[in-house]
């Protein structure tokens, strides 16, 4: 019988590992998390990016009732584009998905037509939600009634839409005579002859005027 190898002692055991650092030892064979501290929060950064530009997106009818001075809604689509810095992204049968600057929104009141927000909170177009609707854009300024319900009666007044201010004033007149007031020629010229083509919708709002200038 061949003699085996004399095993080793305990001694010579320990020498074998002289030199090496002590600690405790990994025993999972997992691998180590390759991503750093905070890799997941920037994705959900860019997820929260992402979400803010969809809620840009508006959905609106196809059809738009056209000012004086537009005669297609192709022509008109590409003055609103212009005019409110928006972009038309998808169209459908009776709808047409739009993306709209930040601070846009589509509010649905309790009654009443959707109400297309800029991102101060003034009305600039509404709209209603059958299939055959139509976007009616609304200009800066109006005349409009403006009744008292205490008395019943009311006054027409040239209102600017940007900021809400009163500009001209009728005498106080029975608050259902609505456009058969007989101040409603008078303010009508006001209106026409301070700001003549407010017939327009996109002129006169400061936005419009600046990003058609540039």
């Amino acid at each position: 019988m061949k003699k085996g190898k004399a095993k080793l002692s305990r001694q010579d055991a320990e020498r074998l590992f002289e030199g090496l650092p002590s600690g405790s030892v990994r025993t999972s064979s997992r691998p180590e998390n390759p991503f750093e501290p905070g890799a997941f929060a920037a994705v959900e950064r860019v997820s929260d990016e992402a979400k803010l530009w969809k809620d840009n997106l508006i959905t609106l009818p196809v059809a738009i009732e056209l000012p004086a001075g537009y005669e297609s809604v192709s022509r008109m689509r590409e003055a609103m584009a212009r005019a409110w810095r928006m972009k038309w992204v998808r169209e459908g049968k009776n709808e047409v998905v739009a993306e709209f600057p930040e601070g846009w929104t589509a509010v649905r009141p309790q009654s009443g037509p959707i109400e297309l927000r800029d991102s101060s909170g003034v009305v600039r177009a509404v709209y209603g939600w059958a299939e055959d609707a139509e976007v009616r854009i609304l200009p800066r300024y109006l005349v409009e009634s403006q009744a008292n319900s205490s008395t019943g009666l009311g006054s027409l007044v040239v209102r600017d839409r940007a900021n809400n201010q009163i500009l001209e004033r009728s005498s106080t007149w029975s608050a259902k005579s609505g456009t058969n007031h007989p101040d409603w020629g008078r303010l009508t010229a006001w209106l026409d002859s301070h700001y003549p083509r407010h017939l327009d919708p996109l002129l006169y709002w400061k936005d419009c005027e600046e990003n058609i200038q540039n």
